[in-house]
This record gives C-alpha cells, structure tokens and sequence, in this order.
C-alpha cells in the first residue's frame, strides 16, 4: 500500500523526468503545486470512514 506522499513524489519524478525528455525544468513551487492536491487526496480518501461508507 502507497501513501500519499510516496504516490506525489512518484508523480513527481515522473513529471521530473518528462520535462528533463523536453529540456525543461520542474521549479520547486511547480512540484509543490503538483505533490499538494494528491497528499490531499490521499489523507481525505484514505479515511476508513470514507470508504465505508461508498
């Protein structure tokens, strides 16, 4: 089982790695932005209230 800030830093890389593939950069505050709403995601999903009661 992932969490949520092994699961943004694994989107991150990713994302990291494509820019590298364009001879760009991702800034700090564009992987902050990227890693912040999937932490979210995961703390608020993660909740065994949220899932039981789908």
């Amino acid at each position: 089982v992932m969490g949520g800030e092994q699961a943004a830093t694994v989107l991150a890389t990713i994302a990291k790695d494509q820019k590298a593939r364009e001879g760009k950069q991702l800034s700090e505050a564009d992987e902050a932005a990227l890693k912040e709403p999937i932490i979210r995601r995961f703390e608020e999903e993660g909740n065994p209230y949220y899932s039981s009661a789908r």
